[in-house]
Formats: C-alpha cells, sequence, structure tokens
C-alpha cells in the first residue's frame, strides 16, 4: 500500500485483518507512524470492546511491514509483491511518478492498482509500461466501515489484473457490485447543489438537518468534513470540468477550494465547516461567516426544499448513469448508492425509491425546480422515459 493517511492506513488495517502480508509505504517515518497508529487504534477498540482477541492483535500487527523512501530493503520488499495499491493524494503527476517508480521495483505479473477517486484510469496508465496490470479499486472513506469497493478497468487493462483485484476486495470484505467511478459521480450534483443551497441563504446546521431528516446517516456538510474537504473541492471541481454538462451547473465549487485554502480540510485539520475537539464538534464560526459572504438572495428554504433540490439531483444523476450504462442495472445502482453513500437504506436505494415515489412524480417535482432554478434540474431521458 503506497500512502499511509486514512485511506492507505484503513486499507493496509482491512488487509492485514484478513491475513494478507501489508507493506505500507511512505516518504518518511512520521507518515508512517501516522498510519500504523490509526490501524492500531481501531484494533484496541475491538480488543476493547471484546471484539477481537490479543493474540488476533499481535497477529494483524505483525502482518505489517513499513518502508519509508530511504528504507535500504525497498527494493527487496517490492520484488516480492503481487499486488500494489496506491493511495496517494489526486495529482496525476504524482501518481505517474509512483507508477514508473513501482514498475521499475517490482516483476511484471505485479498488479497496480491506484485508490483515485476520479482521475480516468486510462490517464494513469499513459505512464505504465505494463498497462494490462493496471487497474482502478476505488475506496470509501473510512474504509473499514464502508463495505463498498468500485473496481475500475480501463480498455487496455487484462483479466487476470481484473481477477486480482477482484479476488482481493472480495478478501477485505467489500461489495465488488458497481463498476465505474458512478458514486462519486452521483456526488457531483450533490455537491454542487449543496454550494447553491448556501447561495440562497441555507445555513450549514440546516442543510445538514434536512438530510439527515430525509434518512442520511450524516448531512452533506458533515460528509465534506469527513472525507475531507481538499478531496471533496477536488471531486467537485474535476466533475464541474468534466463532460458532463449542465448537469454540473447552479452552484460554486469555489466556495470548497476557498475552504481549502484557509487550510480548513475537516476533521482531519481539526476544523472544516465544523470544529473538532475530541469527539465534541461544533460550527466552525468562521466558516460560517465565509460561506454567508456567497449568499446571492435568501430565499428562506424550508427543510422539504433543500431535500427535494438535493434529492433530485442525485437521483437523477443515478438515473443517467443507467442512462450511459456507467452501471449495468438498478441493483448494482442501488448497491452502490446504499453502501458508497450511505443512501437510506430502509428507502431500498435511488431506484427503489422512484419505484415506490412514482417516476411520473419525480419528473413532475423536477420539472417545477428547474422552472424556478434552471435546467440542472431538467430529468434525464431515461426518467422521461420512465414518467410516461
Amino acid at each position: 500500500v503506497i500512502g499511509a493517511g486514512l485511506m492507505g492506513a484503513g486499507i493496509a488495517q482491512i488487509s492485514a485483518e484478513k491475513g494478507y502480508e501489508v507493506v505500507l509505504k511512505d516518504r518518511d517515518n512520521a507518515s508512517i507512524g501516522r498510519g500504523i497508529e490509526y490501524a492500531t487504534d481501531n484494533w484496541k477498540k475491538k480488543v476493547n470492546r471484546k471484539r477481537m482477541t490479543p493474540y488476533k492483535y499481535n497477529t494483524n500487527v505483525s502482518n505489517i511491514t513499513t518502508l519509508t523512501d530511504t528504507s535500504s530493503s525497498a527494493s527487496r520488499h517490492l520484488a516480492s509483491l503481487d499486488l500494489i495499491i496506491e493511495a496517494v493524494f489526486e495529482d496525476l503527476a504524482l501518481k505517474h511518478s509512483i507508477v514508473r517508480d513501482i514498475e521499475s521495483s517490482t516483476q511484471d505479473h505485479c498488479v497496480f492498482a491506484t485508490n483515485t477517486s476520479a482521475i480516468p484510469i486510462a490517464r494513469i496508465a499513459e505512464a505504465s509500461s505494463r498497462p494490462e496490470n493496471l487497474i482502478g479499486m476505488h475506496y470509501f472513506s473510512p474504509v473499514p466501515n464502508m463495505p463498498l469497493l468500485e473496481v475500475i478497468p480501463h480498455e487496455g487493462t487484462g483479466d487476470r489484473a481484473k481477477a486480482v483485484a477482484c479476488e482481493v476486495g472480495t478478501k477485505q470484505g467489500k461489495k465488488k457490485d458497481v463498476p465505474g467511478f458512478y458514486v462519486n459521480r452521483c456526488l457531483g450534483p450533490y455537491l454542487v447543489e449543496v454550494t447553491a443551497l448556501i447561495r440562497d441563504g441555507a445555513s450549514l446546521q440546516l442543510i445538514d438537518k434536512a438530510m439527515k431528516n430525509f434518512g442520511m446517516p450524516v448531512g452533506p456538510i458533515t460528509l465534506a468534513d469527513e472525507v475531507g474537504l481538499d478531496v471533496t473541492s477536488h471531486v467537485a471541481t474535476f466533475l464541474s470540468n468534466a463532460d458532463l454538462g449542465v448537469r454540473m451547473a447552479g452552484g460554486d465549487v469555489n466556495i470548497l477550494s476557498g475552504m481549502t485554502k484557509e487550510g480548513w480540510l475537516g476533521r482531519k485539520s481539526g476544523r472544516g465547516f465544523y470544529k473538532y475537539d475530541g469527539k465534541k464538534k461544533t460550527i466552525n464560526n468562521e466558516a460560517a461567516d465565509y460561506v454567508k459572504s456567497f449568499v446571492n438572495n435568501d430565499l428562506n428554504l424550508t427543510e422539504e426544499d433543500i431535500q427535494n433540490r438535493i434529492v433530485s439531483r442525485f437521483v437523477n444523476e443515478a438515473a443517467k448513469c443507467l442512462e450511459d450504462e456507467i452501471i449495468s442495472n438498478p441493483v448494482a445502482g442501488d448497491i452502490g448508492l446504499v453502501f458508497g453513500s450511505g443512501f437510506p437504506p430502509f428507502l431500498g436505494g435511488p431506484f427503489r425509491y422512484l419505484d415506490s415515489h412514482g417516476a411520473d412524480k419525480f419528473v413532475g417535482m423536477m420539472n417545477g425546480i428547474a422552472d424556478h432554478f434552471g435546467p440542472q434540474f431538467e430529468p434525464c431521458q431515461l426518467l422521461k422515459d420512465h414518467a410516461i
């Protein structure tokens, strides 16, 4: 596992738990130390709750070997590996550098998996001398708690690499039913609409409360803090610049990039939209004042207004993914958003929700919102077809 941050440490943790011998590599001892502390703290909690024996704890710890960029034994360890999972920051040049470096030290059969959340796998594979061995394995944060894994091949990925990714993901206890960047693509319009609601005067607390009352495990403001505002901003900006047309319009993702420039990265930095002091969470008043500067017109939105605007764009993008064959069927779409985004399980997922709500009624609601707020709310053709 390359990168000992929250994602890399989480991947190392669940792999070691399932009996894999794991090499965790990062640039220096401080970074490695934080990653190991993350995994061992999680295991200690399990021991204290009688969910893990001390013997199993010690076995898990012994399954992880750590390396830094200056480790003299790095080449020997890398030469023995069958799978690399890269979990570094979302920077294409950095990922290209790691691909070239790792391939020079590993055997020809070694599969290279990237945990990118948005960069096309084919773009990363451009730096590979063995593109048939390169694949995407997109985990969700926090890795030990989120059961979904997206396995994403590019056009040149070989069958063996696909099989290795699926086999490892299954042993890790992940669901591998959802291809492509389905979940993040659906979260794109979701996050953009959150910024649009901020511009229309909705408070951070009200947005969170509305979506929790809809049935989400956490509101979108809390979600952004938990994932990290730098990652959230990157995904939102990337999708805004992708070929998704007007469906990513209507908001202002500069709200998120401005937060990262202030160093407000969410829970991992102690401050994001909220301030964190141990388990205590309070609103970050500086961030609240900052987002107020983006308000164009306070529309006095109700909780129902917020739910309808966010959910309609979220569900519409899921339907568009089915229309574009990003997912193969509605069941895969339901599984993906329930496990990957926390879509209320009691609603069954976006497609089951459409069935129970009625496509005609849902399309009517979206058309009504579009009349007031713009074409980003226009339902996709698949929804229109089912509304007839």
